[in-house]
């Protein structure tokens, strides 16, 4: 049951900052080109942390891992 609850909270605080994401006013000097891109840092921030799991696992599989029998004796 707190697993229900904790989606529904993700859900509704993911809605609400797409929704404040484009119906507050924005700054209308843009510093840089990816500024005026609506939700650009919620994308960038969703897309950091993918690669940063991707990374990790793959730095994970390729370090740490060992093969089943490692700690048989040979």
């Amino acid at each position: 049951m707190k697993k229900y609850w904790f989606w529904i909270a993700l859900i509704l605080l993911t809605i609400i900052s797409l929704i404040f994401e484009f119906t507050m006013s924005h700054n209308s000097e843009h510093h840089n080109w990816w500024s005026s891109i609506p939700a650009f840092w919620i994308i960038f921030g969703f897309l950091g942390c993918v690669l940063l799991v991707i990374f990790s696992k793959t730095i994970g599989k390729l370090f740490l891992d060992r093969k089943e029998d490692y700690y048989d004796d040979k």
